[in-house]
């Protein structure tokens, strides 16, 4: 019998009456069955407002359709086995268990068998090492190396990291030998530990463990259901190995035949649903008999054979589960809201039309309604965070608004008097009942208030730390020597001292081994093919002579640039802090702190009194419009215009939605010109924005009119810089030589990232991403009609939108025939440059609103386009695209708190250039929340930056790299600015290195960090360290993640410590010999004779000058020490000032 309640009543009503007739009820434990699976959270927060005395349990279900090639994600395995636990644990609370019709119907392995395969580990415990690794394979874990997310562990050394169910952060297990000695917790984002725990229980994040019973089983059961097993079955021979392959739960029923109803574990318990659940059990299991047939359809053009197995093998069919109902004695309940709950219900008051009127005070009527409606029941304030609802009550106590209490939930207003509270909730509407009344800030606002706290500002970190990580044959640069070919790591025994070396090969069988404490003199080339250097040649030094002259030139124009732009004179902005604070509120989100950053660089930048011309550059969906947005909010406080340029309609339009929206009850009008502003509406936005009547004007390419007449404009923001061409850019600059310019961009051009870098233009980096935001999970795959098929499902299951990208327009035709066969399911249109700008228009509007499921279109995708529900893209013939193509369109999706999901799909059987295949396997190691700023950089890299003051882009960088390139100039720059006489720059300073020769092993060893790449890495940080305090810090961070420091590790940072020292001394050679230590001076000179004579003077028995070097007899002991300290006294004589 159908449940009328859903008819009728909100879903945060519903969340109400539950708990309320649940509190009356005879049962423990109650199941309460939801229609849509992304309601759960926000329905079991809800329940637990209305009553805390509840234990809610949320038992998700697989994200992913049933015959399907992918597997669950882990963490949902985890929650459905720590649901599944909870909802067996002895409580004094009664519980609901919260689940959607595709969990209910799946089958389980009984639980009785599941929970035997966990186990704790406690501090002092003796534990077989070898033997746990093999275990944590068994149920689940994939070995990493780096632990990011649930089902993930590491190991380095003696040390285990590990990422289990039901634990906030992840767990670091130190072991010593045999014994566990330290259980720790750490920050995944950081890899630094942050807290200590005494034990730690494992479970399983597999419902498939791999031992040898269960592979027996599924074995014969394998055989024996599909029949001849071919020797290159991937199922079959992955679980003979013992691996866990991707798809493999959909196997379930073959590893256990004897799978059980959910119900098993929830015996006795009443069951209450939200819509017509004869209904719903049925379209669902025609759902998953209709992925069995496409499975059968596609069984001969792949190796999927999952459509052997019968759907009642794994789901229960409606008539099984009919009798599971009865057989566990489930109590159903039909009317369970219309025949128990006795309250009134009505809907609350929006303030929607207030909101709209600018002659009345929002806040005031609020107030007003409140004070009118407390005289009959309870007024209860919601926000959804702490920080907004405090920010509301501030506002509303301005208005007069007096006594308000806050509350945890609603059980304490129930034995106190009428009168107004306030709380935290995640409720979306209010309604009202007889004892009280909600009133959400969405009603107030029409939206949600952000955060009001304050995120710590981090400083901005040198952008090319780190930046690359040297593979095998890189091409790189030596600063002495040239361009050669990196061939890893070597470790060589010298006279009994074992030690680190990177071989470097040059023109025919030249090589060099540079020492690694020497890092820092090499850089990456970026190219995958130029010539070699040949050791002794003069070749590279009059390459690099050539490339210092120009350098030369090109720094003297950018002084007088740098120089020119600080004479124009602008007005300087003085921010209305009250005001922008005020706007700033409004903002529904929690900014990070490098967006803090930036709006704050904005501000300074307005108030110099000079031109701004700032990039941000930031990922995807990192906040870069809302800084728009703020500059835009100063500049309409002082009377000035703003213009928007967007490359496309599309964005245009999507921005002048978001602008809109920001500037809601703002006295602000907003326009937008674009290819489909008709000639009529053009004249009169013509008109009014001579007049200035137009205060922010979005759009297109047609912005960039000098036809256009502003009356007093004050900003220019240029989104998505990359889409423009250079013509574009400099007629605006020449349009609007006084105007502020702030642009924005993912992946920056190279030739506007090296204007950044050179000082002509500021920059700020946006690289935190927002709260909860994952990085894309990207995946390059043949074409395979199950695996896109299963893709497309599993997000439309998720109630999400799909991107299906192809390259040419002719790939649409056999996409749409791929679409209709094998996912009729799907609702999809189609979108290309040649669609009419009007049915185009209509087709992104109705994606963007959510009419329909999956988007086929060719690249148009790839600019700035924000749809939140979108988290799956499909790019069809990915190795046509190039790479910031490819990583533009994967940007579209991952804007939101979900996972993403990227399929980089190429022909079936394709042959991959090498170029191709360097393209796809980068952009999906480009995976990080970061990585857009790193795509730019490696594209500066591979195309050079081109001349920077004008059009032209040569790709001339190469010849030296462009990390040496940068710092030539930078260096020519700064020389000049101190040495405006010097002519020839004499006095530019180039990067060198001190020969350090003291018999002591000062390496990582491979026992320490294996990973060659991550040694490596850490090499280049160490030697690169600006202070102490910085490589201190890079030591604590080591013994953090690999344990105790190694004698051999302590004696490189001690090297580092002599290294810095003598580079401050000018001091090219210290070798430390039997009987003391040589040191001879850069180019035999010293910047202080003086200071030099004196410290020979101070100890002349032992320091002797020979042949333009010092000898120091010394006695015996630690080199290291005896070297640092004879270091430190030199520098107290030597860079002592003089008087």
């Amino acid at each position: 019998m159908k449940n009328k309640f859903i008819e009728n009543y909100s879903k945060e009503f519903q969340a109400f009456a539950l708990s309320k007739i649940f509190e009356v009820s005879d049962k423990s434990t109650h199941i309460h069955l939801l229609s849509r699976e992304g309601e759960l959270k926000q329905f079991s927060d809800n329940l637990k407002f209305f009553n805390n005395e509840l234990d809610v349990i949320v038992y998700p279900s697989w994200d992913c359709f049933p015959y399907s090639n992918i597997s669950p994600r882990k963490e949902i395995v985890s929650k459905r086995y720590s649901a599944l636990r909870a909802s067996r644990r002895e409580s004094k609370n009664r519980k609901i268990i919260l689940m959607s019709i595709d969990s209910i119907l799946q089958k389980i392995v009984p639980v009785t068998e599941s929970s035997v395969k966990s186990f704790s580990l406690d501090i002092n415990q003796e534990v077989d090492f070898l033997r746990l690794i093999e275990w944590l394979e068994k149920i689940g874990y994939s070995r990493q190396e780096n632990v990011y997310s649930v089902g993930e562990y590491a190991v380095r050394g003696g040390i285990l990291d590990i990422f289990v169910p039901e634990v906030k952060y992840p767990i670091r297990l130190d072991f010593f030998g045999t014994k566990l000695e330290k259980i720790r917790t750490f920050d995944p984002s950081s890899q630094r530990s942050n807290g200590s725990v005494n034990n730690v229980k494992i479970f399983p994040v597999s419902e498939i463990i791999l031992d040898e019973q269960s592979i027996d089983i599924f074995r014969q059961n394998y055989r024996r259901s599909i029949g001849t097993v071919k020797t290159n079955d991937r199922v079959y021979n992955s679980i003979s190995d013992k691996v866990l392959v991707e798809g493999i739960e959909h196997w379930l029923p073959l590893f256990n035949p004897k799978l059980e109803p959910i119900f098993s574990v929830l015996s006795g318990a009443s069951l209450s649903y939200d819509n017509d659940l004869q209904q719903m059990v049925e379209n669902k299991w025609e759902q998953i008999v209709e992925n069995r047939n496409f499975d059968l359809k596609a069984i001969s053009n792949n190796d999927n054979k999952l459509s052997v197995l019968e759907p009642s093998s794994h789901y229960l069919s409606p008539s099984a589960f009919r009798k599971a109902i009865r057989f566990y004695h489930i109590n159903k309940i039909d009317h369970i809201f219309s025949n128990k709950l006795k309250t009134t219900y009505s809907s609350t008051k929006d303030f929607a039309v207030e909101r709209n009127k600018q002659d009345i005070s929002l806040f005031n009527e609020v107030v007003k309604y409140l004070k009118e409606r407390v005289k009959k029941r309870s007024m209860i304030i919601s926000g959804h965070s702490e920080g907004s609802i405090k920010r509301l009550i501030s506002v509303l106590k301005e208005h007069n608004l007096n006594i308000v209490r806050k509350i945890e939930n609603i059980n304490q207003i129930y034995d106190s008097p009428r009168q107004i509270y306030y709380t935290v909730s995640q409720l979306d509407t209010g309604f009202s009942t007889s004892q009280f009344e909600i009133i959400t800030e969405k009603a107030v606002f029409g939206g949600k208030l952000r955060s009001g706290r304050a995120a710590k500002v981090r400083k901005l970190t040198s952008v090319f730390e780190d930046l690359h990580s040297l593979s095998i044959k890189d091409l790189v640069v030596h600063i002495d020597y040239g361009i050669g070919m990196f061939m890893g790591l070597k470790n060589f025994e010298i006279n009994g001292v074992n030690n680190d070396f990177l071989e470097i090969n040059y023109s025919g069988s030249d090589k060099i081994f540079l020492p690694v404490e020497n890092i820092e003199l090499i850089s990456q080339l970026g190219l995958s093919d130029a010539k070699l250097d040949k050791l002794g040649s003069a070749n590279w030094q009059m390459r690099k002579a050539t490339a210092k002259n120009k350098i030369k030139l090109i720094a003297e124009k950018l002084i007088k640039v740098a120089a020119e732009r600080k004479l124009v004179k602008t007005k300087k902005i003085s921010l209305q802090k009250d005001l922008f604070q005020e706007f700033c509120d409004r903002f529904p989100y929690e900014e990070t702190p490098d967006q803090l950053q930036a709006i704050s660089d904005v501000v300074k930048d307005l108030s110099n009194g000079n031109p701004m011309d700032r990039l941000i550059c930031g990922d995807v969906g990192f906040g870069k419009t809302e800084v728009a947005i703020r500059a835009s909010f100063i500049m309409l406080t002082e009377n000035k215009q703003v213009v928007v340029a967007a490359p496309t309609t599309l964005l245009a339009k999507q921005h002048t939605e978001i602008f809109e929206k920001r500037f809601d009850g703002y006295p602000i009008k907003i326009k937008m010109l674009s290819r489909l502003t008709k000639a009529v509406e053009i004249d009169q936005i013509e008109k009014e924005l001579s007049t200035g009547d137009i205060d922010i004007l979005i759009g297109t390419h047609s912005v960039i009119n000098k036809n256009i007449k502003f009356n007093d404009l004050g900003l220019v923001i240029i989104d998505e810089e990359q889409s423009f061409g250079v013509n574009q850019k400099e007629q605006l600059k020449s349009l609007f030589p006084k105007v502020h310019v702030l642009t924005l961009s993912a992946t920056p051009i190279p030739r506007t990232l090296q204007m950044a870098f050179s000082g002509i233009r500021d920059l700020s980096l946006i690289n935190t991403p927002p709260k909860n935001r994952m990085p894309i999970e990207t995946n390059v795959i043949d074409f395979d009609q199950g695996t896109i098929r299963s893709a497309i499902m599993r997000e439309i299951k998720r109630d999400g939108q799909v991107f299906f990208v192809v390259p040419r327009i002719k790939d649409i035709r056999p996409i749409e025939e791929f679409l209709n066969y094998f996912v009729p399911e799907a609702q999809y249109m189609v979108a290309t440059g040649k669609t009419s700008n009007t049915e185009l228009e209509k087709t992104i509007s109705a994606f963007y609103y959510g009419e329909f499921d999956l988007l086929v279109s060719t690249n148009i995708v790839g600019s700035g386009l924000d749809i939140q529900r979108a988290n799956t893209i499909i790019i069809y013939r990915a190795e046509l695209f190039g790479l910031s193509q490819l990583y533009q369109i994967r940007g579209r999706v991952g804007r939101s708190n979900k996972r993403a999901f990227a399929y980089l799909v190429t022909k079936e059987k394709a042959s991959l250039t090498e170029n191709a295949k360097k393209r796809l396997n980068l952009i999906k190691e480009l995976n990080s929340l970061v990585s857009g700023f790193t795509l730019s950089s490696q594209d500066l890299e591979m195309r050079g930056s081109g001349n920077i003051l004008g059009e032209e882009q040569t790709g001339q960088v190469n010849e030296i790299g462009v990390s040496l390139y940068q710092e030539m100039l930078q260096k020519t720059i700064n020389s000049l600015k101190l040495n405006k006489h010097d002519i020839n720059g004499s006095n530019l300073e180039e990067n060198w290195a001190p020969v350090i020769r003291i018999p002591v092993t000062a390496r990582i060893p491979e026992k320490y960090i294996k990973d060659s790449g991550l040694r490596l890495s850490f090499y280049r940080r160490l030697s690169n360290f600006d202070d102490r305090v910085q490589l201190e810090s890079l030591l604590a961070e080591l013994i953090d993640r690999f344990g105790k420091l190694p004698s051999d590790v302590i004696n490189l940072a001690n090297i580092l410590k002599i290294k810095e020292k003598c580079k401050l001394l000018e001091i090219e050679l210290l070798e430390v010999g039997a009987k003391g230590i040589t040191i001879k001076f850069r180019e035999g000179k010293v910047e202080n004779i003086a200071g030099l004579l004196a410290f020979i003077e101070s100890d002349k028995n032992n320091i002797k000058p020979s042949n333009e070097k010092l000898f120091i007899k010394t006695k015996k002991g630690n080199p290291l020490n005896i070297s640092y300290n004879l270091l430190k006294n030199m520098e107290k004589f030597i860079k002592k000032k003089a008087p």
